[in-house]
């Protein structure tokens, strides 16, 4: 709230008068264009140099009268282009970060936010843009602000132009936080401008129709040309200027062509403050002690300027040879030079050839030039993107890609401070995106969220929404009300460490698909490592069906073995039972029974019964021994030391003599063996 009362309070204050102003305005463009031919001469050498054409009109004049060919070997394009490949290897998405405990869930928000806005600018192709015209120009401009759209106000990047950007010329930092103003100048169709500011329709005519002169390019380039009657055009410039404030600096608009003020008020576009900002985000890769900005074409023009001299100076001394010979030698010397300059050209004399005449000896000559041409090229190639950097060392072949990151690394050290501020262009940029999100999406939206492109989900915006239970509205992922620190989500080359995380789970064989692949992958730093975990997992369940028909086999076999011991068990007692019968019909006592049968049942290793279970029927207990009912027992003697044992041919009912004696001898005889 604080922030949102002191933007209404700048926007409250009076600026600049746009019509008094207008004189100092023009004079503050005027200067930059005085102050900085030079940088913009050096800026179209450089693009002329990666363009290709690397000799002036002079030069190619001078090489064609002596028949010399024009040859170079654009060295500058190639390193050029493989610094924005090393850019966007190093491409990084924006993060949101909350600035409290509670700010999670809003990163989140933020996040995905900024994501969209850059899916929706295809802002990874406006970043190499303007990458490359750092480079190469030693300027990169984006512009960032709001347009309206189908959907309402939406954010906006385009990529800026670097022949038409002007800023403060007292400006000396690469991140162009000194400069008190910054704009574009633009030529503008006449018939377009009219309709855009219909109340000036007839100052624009006039301004156009009293400028009867045909201007050239040069002219054009000029800041005091403002028309052009031959195109039909104007010059319109956009200028932004940081105005002191009670609350701080704050920025202001001015659009203006010749001496028409078309438009003057308050940036409508604010930072993450409310305050009015400036949609412009420039960077420069190095700026001199004059403070002109350039790129890395400046240190590598003269050795590429050297390559192509030597290299076309080679070639001719190659192609043509001199002749010197004493007076008189030969009749006619012009025809002499046509016939040494044709392949099979024949040549008549009066001297002695190699002494008197003969072709002049250059050998030293193109042998010198050869040596300087190998030390240019030497040096124009360890000049910026040298092999290190490229990854084409010695060994390349061999090496792991964590070997070839760490090669990299050491041959990106002479550019760091070229990447660093490109780094801190984008995350301007980010910010700046943030803050025009906050500004504009102020109604209810839905964004897309690509994290899974198979998938694709979907986020609201600004969603309000009626609690059934207390009637109020509630609100959720309000853009305005999100507090949060952009940042630049970085990590390392994730080509070379995804080759480097599959040629070692390759190494690791059938390993790679258990516990030693998912450790390696976890001490990786890919950033989908996740992703790869949940495909491991996946990958390494069972199979539902197959664990299911596990199950009922395992459960199967169970019921089989419960099966078997049972059979055992009742076979063990069917043959204890018919064994009792069998010693209750010889009369052996029944401690005899119990001592030579044991009961299976006592077996500890048993289980119990899951459960009671019914009762077999009881009967009457079985005494051993005792004689049918009706009968009297049997008389035991008794002794004075307790009942006596009977001989068992005494004992009634038992068996007849002759086998009472031989069964007693069998168990004496078994008592002594034993």
């Amino acid at each position: 709230m604080q922030a949102q009362s002191t933007a209404l309070t700048v926007q409250k204050e009076p600026g600049p008068d746009g019509a008094e102003e207008l004189g100092r305005y023009r004079r503050l463009f005027i200067a930059f264009d005085e102050n900085k031919r030079r940088e913009v001469e050096e800026q179209k050498e450089a693009r002329r140099y990666y363009s290709g054409r690397q000799w002036t009109d002079a030069e190619l004049a001078a090489l064609a009268k002596r028949n010399q060919p024009a040859v170079w070997d654009n060295r500058i394009a190639r390193k050029v282009d493989f610094l924005v490949g090393v850019e966007q290897r190093m491409r990084r998405d924006p993060k949101g970060f909350g600035r409290g405990p509670s700010d999670a869930k809003s990163a989140d928000v933020a996040t995905a936010s900024l994501r969209f806005v850059c899916d929706m600018n295809r802002w990874e192709v406006m970043a190499s843009d303007a990458a490359h015209d750092g480079m190469v120009s030693g300027i990169g401009v984006a512009w960032i602000g709001i347009e309206g759209g189908p959907r309402g106000l939406d954010v906006k990047c385009k990529r800026g132009q670097v022949d038409r950007f002007f800023y403060d010329p007292r400006s000396n930092l690469p991140d162009f936080s000194d400069a008190r103003y910054m704009g574009m100048h633009l030529w503008v169709d006449l018939e377009d401008l009219k309709a855009e500011y219909p109340q000036h329709a007839e100052q624009l005519g006039d301004m156009v129709d009293l400028d009867t002169g045909v201007i050239t390019t040069m002219d054009a380039e000029r800041a005091e040309q403002w028309a052009d009657f031959e195109h039909r055009r104007v010059r319109v410039v956009e200028m932004y200027e940081r105005t002191a404030t009670k609350h701080g600096p704050a920025w202001y608009f001015c659009k203006f062509t010749g001496g028409l003020m078309l438009e003057c008020r308050w940036s409508p576009y604010r930072d993450e403050h409310g305050i009015p900002d400036c949609p412009y985000v420039a960077w420069s890769p190095y700026v001199d002690e004059r403070g002109d900005r350039y790129g890395v074409v400046r240190n590598m023009r003269p050795m590429q300027d050297e390559v192509n001299k030597r290299r076309s100076r080679l070639l001719h001394l190659v192609n043509v040879d001199q002749l010197q010979m004493n007076p008189g030698l030969v009749e006619d010397v012009d025809a002499t030079r046509t016939e040494m300059a044709k392949p099979d050209g024949v040549i008549v004399h009066q001297g002695v050839w190699g002494q008197t005449i003969g072709p002049t000896e250059k050998s030293a000559e193109m042998k010198g030039h050869a040596e300087l041409l190998a030390q240019a090229q030497g040096s124009l190639e360890n000049l910026g993107p040298n092999p290190g950097l490229i990854g084409k060392g010695g060994g390349v072949a061999d090496q792991s890609g964590r070997a070839i990151l760490a090669q990299r690394d050491s041959g990106m050290t002479e550019l760091s401070p070229v990447f660093e501020r490109l780094r801190d262009w984008k995350l301007r940029c980010y910010r700046k995106m943030w803050a025009r999100i906050r500004q504009a999406w102020t109604g209810e939206r839905y964004i897309r969220i690509t994290e899974d492109p198979k998938a694709p989900s979907y986020l609201g915006i600004n969603q309000y929404q009626i609690d059934p239970m207390t009637g109020q509205a509630q609100a959720s992922n309000v853009i305005a009300d999100i507090d949060v620190d952009i940042i630049l989500d970085e990590g390392p080359d994730t080509i070379v460490m995804q080759e480097e995380l599959m040629q070692t789970l390759a190494n690791l064989g059938e390993a790679a698909a258990g516990p030693l692949g998912k450790v390696m992958i976890e001490l990786s730093q890919v950033s989908n490592k996740d992703q790869l975990l949940e495909m491991m997992d996946k990958a390494m369940a069972p199979n539902p069906e197959v664990q299911q028909l596990q199950q009922r086999m395992a459960a199967m076999e169970a019921m089989l073995k419960q099966a078997t011991i049972a059979k055992t068990h009742a076979e063990t007692e069917a043959k204890r039972v018919d064994s009792a019968i069998k010693l209750a019909q010889a009369m052996m006592p029944p401690q005899t029974v119990v001592a030579e049968y044991p009961m299976p049942f006592a077996d500890t290793t048993m289980g119990a019964p899951a459960g009671p279970g019914p009762m077999p029927p009881q009967g009457p207990a079985m005494q051993p021994n005792m004689p049918p009912e009706g009968l009297p027992p049997p008389q035991i003697p008794i002794g004075p030391q307790g009942p006596q044992d009977v001989p068992l041919d005494q004992m009634p009912g038992g068996l007849p003599i002759g086998g009472a004696s031989e069964l007693n001898s069998a168990l004496s005889a078994g008592m002594q063996n034993g």
